[in-house]
């Protein structure tokens, strides 16, 4: 499958103009897939240490509307699109938008459950340092102006739409952990989307 036809759309979108301060910086390029429906990885339910889970607050009517896409927004929520900009542009976060936990635990060799709740496609990518994502409008928005270098070439299993599940696998954890044994995960479509894994 390719990216997320959302995703292409809010950058898209942006590109247009229609939120102020844009750039014209396009999403990363190359194949791109979803955990595909019916995936084995859906299943997982042994073999990882803990979850991290996405949440949103996305309307539905607004979001489709606005990224020209009737799956954008899966679930209902109380958000419309204008107020999800109004927020990001007023305080560089949107609250209902948010990893959990923020701070989670993992033994060495094991992986992590990633667990879409909300309505739009999440990525849960593993990062050295927190950045930016892909879509730089957010990023200016969420004050992330300079993308985390993995967020420009997402693996394709790193997206999770609505209500979905995927692994982040111990190796990639290990791959990004500094010396502290810290490993950083985020969202590289809301940046400001993160949780750090401590690796023991």
């Amino acid at each position: 499958m390719r990216r997320p036809r959302a995703v292409a759309g809010l950058a898209a979108l942006f590109v247009a103009g229609m939120v102020t301060g844009c750039s014209d910086r396009p999403a990363p390029t190359g194949p791109s897939r979803m955990t595909p429906p019916g995936s084995a990885l859906l299943g997982v339910g042994s073999g990882h240490a803990g979850s991290v889970v996405a949440h949103d607050s996305c309307d539905p009517a607004s979001f489709n509307a606005a990224l020209d896409d009737p799956n954008a927004c899966l679930k209902p929520g109380r958000t419309t699109f204008q107020e999800f900009i109004a927020e990001l542009t007023a305080t560089h976060t949107a609250r209902s938008w948010r990893f959990n936990p923020d701070q989670a635990t993992a033994h060495a060799g094991e992986a992590l459950l990633a667990q879409n709740v909300g309505g739009e496609t999440h990525t849960f990518t593993p990062v050295r340092q927190f950045g930016g994502g892909f879509i730089q409008v957010l990023n200016n928005l969420s004050n992330n102006p300079v993308p985390a270098p993995e967020c420009l070439n997402v693996p394709g299993l790193d997206f999770v739409a609505g209500g979905e599940k995927s692994i982040i696998p111990a190796a990639a954890l290990a791959a990004v952990a500094d010396a502290g044994g810290i490993a950083r995960v985020e969202c590289c479509i809301h940046p400001w989307m993160r949780t750090e894994v401590r690796l023991k």
